[in-house]
Parts: C-alpha cells; sequence; structure tokens
C-alpha cells in the first residue's frame, strides 16, 4: 500500500488497501478542516467509554461488608465459654455459657452469610465489568484502524500536494496532525484498559477467597460447637481451634480489604491517566 509518507504503527491491524483507496478517492478539498470527523468522533466516544468504565465499580460497599464481619468476628471470643471463677462463677455454667455462645455464633453466621452473597455479587460484577471492557478495548483498537485508513489517504493527499514556497501550510496538515493525536490517545487508552481489568480481577479473587471463606468457616464452628447436626450436641469445644479458625478468618478479611484499597488506586489511577489522554481531544 502507498502510504504517501504516513507510517503506520502496530497494534492494531493494518487498514484495508481498498478503504485507504475509497477514502482518498472521495476527498473534498473544501471539507479539509473537517476530514476524518466521524472517525475521530468514534474514537472520541470510545476513549469516553473506556473513562466511565474505568471509574464504574465503586469497591466501597464490598469494603463495608469486609469491615462488618471483621466486627462480627472479632465479638466472637471463644474465651466466653469458660465460665467465671469464685463467687461469680456459683451462678454460671459451661452448659449455660455453651448455649449464650451458639446463639451469638447463629447470629454471626447469619450475619456472615448474608455478607458472603454480597461478595460473590461483587466478584460477578466485576466479571460483568471485564467482558464490557473488552467491548471498549476492541471498539477503540477497531477505531484506530479507521484512524488509520484516514491518515494514510491524508498523507496521499498531502504527498500530491506541492504548495508555494511562500505559501500557508495546507489545512489538511492541521487536521492530520489533529487525528495524529487522537489516534497517539486511543493507542495510549489500551494498556490501561488492561490495567482496570487487572485491578478488578485482583480485588475479584480477594473478594472470592472471603466469601468462601466465610462458608468454610460457618461449617467448621457449626461442626466446633456441636450444631452440624439435626439436633445440638453435648460438646466441648476446642477453644484453641474455634480461636485459630477465627484468626484465620479475620486475616484473610484484612487481607482482601489491603487488595481492595491497592485495586481502587490502581483504578483510580487509570482514570487520571485515561482523563489525561482524554482531555486534548
Amino acid at each position: 500500500m502507498a502510504d504517501g509518507g504516513y507510517r503506520w504503527q502496530g497494534h492494531a491491524p493494518a487498514p484495508d488497501a481498498a478503504r485507504v483507496e475509497a477514502i482518498h478517492a472521495g476527498y473534498d478539498e473544501a471539507g479539509a478542516a473537517t476530514f476524518a470527523e466521524p472517525a475521530r468522533a468514534a474514537a472520541v466516544e470510545r476513549i469516553d467509554a473506556a473513562l466511565a468504565a474505568a471509574r464504574a465499580g465503586d469497591l466501597t460497599t464490598a469494603a463495608d461488608q469486609l469491615t462488618r464481619a471483621r466486627s462480627v468476628l472479632a465479638g466472637l471470643d471463644p474465651a466466653a465459654l469458660e465460665p467465671r471463677r469464685g463467687l461469680a462463677g456459683l451462678f454460671d455454667s459451661r452448659r449455660k455459657r455453651l448455649k449464650a455462645f451458639r446463639e451469638a455464633f447463629r447470629r454471626a453466621a447469619a450475619s456472615l452469610t448474608a455478607a458472603a452473597s454480597d461478595l460473590a455479587g461483587h466478584v460477578e460484577a466485576a466479571a460483568r465489568r471485564s467482558a464490557a471492557l473488552d467491548g471498549v478495548w476492541t471498539g477503540i483498537r477497531d477505531a484506530m484502524v479507521e484512524l488509520d485508513a484516514h491518515l494514510f489517504a491524508a498523507a496521499r493527499r498531502l504527498a500530491g500536494h506541492r504548495p508555494a514556497e511562500d505559501a500557508p501550510p495546507h489545512p489538511l496538515e492541521a487536521r492530520k496532525a489533529a487525528l495524529d493525536a487522537c489516534r497517539a490517545a486511543a493507542l495510549g487508552a489500551l494498556p490501561l484498559i488492561r490495567g482496570a481489568q487487572n485491578a478488578d480481577a485482583r480485588a475479584a479473587e480477594a473478594l472470592k477467597a472471603c466469601s468462601d471463606g466465610m462458608a468454610a468457616w460457618s461449617r467448621d464452628w457449626s461442626e466446633a460447637l456441636g450444631l452440624a447436626g439435626k439436633r445440638p450436641r453435648k460438646v466441648r469445644p476446642d477453644r484453641e481451634r474455634l480461636l485459630r479458625l477465627r484468626d484465620g478468618m479475620v486475616a484473610r478479611i484484612d487481607r482482601a480489604l489491603a487488595e481492595l484499597t491497592a485495586s481502587s488506586a490502581r483504578r483510580a489511577a487509570v482514570g487520571t491517566r485515561l482523563s489525561d489522554l482524554r482531555a486534548p481531544l
């Protein structure tokens, strides 16, 4: 394909030669200042879509759920199973304490079951956002192909133009520069979209780990407290095991909260960079 001096760069399929020829043949000198406007507008629109998608999916509610779940777990102290000593223990017993502790656990388990369901919803939403961003990424790449076709045609037109020595620049020169800038912004948006997807994926992985972990914690504690069967059983709970399971779930939540903070920061950085790319257009 004769390029008329335009140096095509990869990252998108090369434009079809027939498309370039059609644009070149249909060029109207009177429309030089607005040449390729539909192609430019389409690219800008898709960059806007990338920016909107990068700003969507606030993780605040997920973080709030995790924080509440952590508080609920912190309130379940296996030390409460041990009766008081001395005179205070005269009206106290292991049986009473086990019964009260089981009730506290049931309330906590119900709260964490609801939290796990909510977190699973956030994981599904992240998957939908990732699929939407795939579509945005493809749209920007396709917009670049169309821009390239117009840039090839513009370069060929300018190559055939021989202005007088003191003549002002051809209007198509400035237009081509604007199209080049738009193409560069579109190119810069592609890795940023992948960055937003990666941030979402890491956050979703952490949320899924917590959702699954909450279900496992409820099963394990139910078993340890003699509640796994149809009727409660008389058991002597293993306080060390209960504490180990609780602290393990708290640690998992803490890791997830740290990941949500990092993911939110990464998404915010992607949004800022996309906004910077979009601003001059």
